[in-house]
């Protein structure tokens, strides 16, 4: 058999490049950033749709002022509601409004459609083996 030419790294860059094109394309028409869906994907996951600006600092690994910023530019859009903690004032906290919900879901819908077009190639065994595949992968490197 011939070596390949390519070993996984490429392979994993380059779905990862498609992939990211695709989104960003999808984002935009939703006027969102990467970074503002991902925010949205933590609330729409997170107990009452809502966390501490500190929780999302920790999560990105990102200064107060980029969270705050992030935050304030999704409320702008009506996405996002920036309020005190009841139990201590001192805490801000991001909730996702319903028009945010909505849109997390056509984001959502987008990545199902996305993946689809990803595996479509792919039999539901295939399918099975490539994700258990996957996952092992991403355990090994995180």
């Amino acid at each position: 058999m011939d070596k390949p030419i390519a070993g996984y790294g490429w392979f994993i860059k380059g779905i990862d490049n498609a992939l990211e094109k695709e989104a960003n394309q999808n984002l935009q028409a939703l006027n969102l950033t990467m970074q503002q869906n991902r925010v949205l994907i933590l609330l729409a996951h997170a107990q009452e749709r809502t966390l501490s600006l500190k929780a999302l600092e920790e999560h990105f690994g990102a200064a107060q002022s980029t969270v705050a910023g992030l935050v304030s530019r999704l409320e702008k859009k009506g996405l996002v509601e920036a309020v005190t903690s009841p139990a201590d004032r001192r805490i801000k906290l991001a909730r996702l409004t319903e028009e945010g919900v909505r849109l997390h879901a056509q984001s959502r819908q987008m990545l199902v459609d996305s993946e689809a077009r990803l595996t479509a190639n792919l039999s539901p065994e295939e399918r099975d083996i490539f994700l258990s595949c996957l996952r092992k992968v991403y355990e090994a490197v995180k």
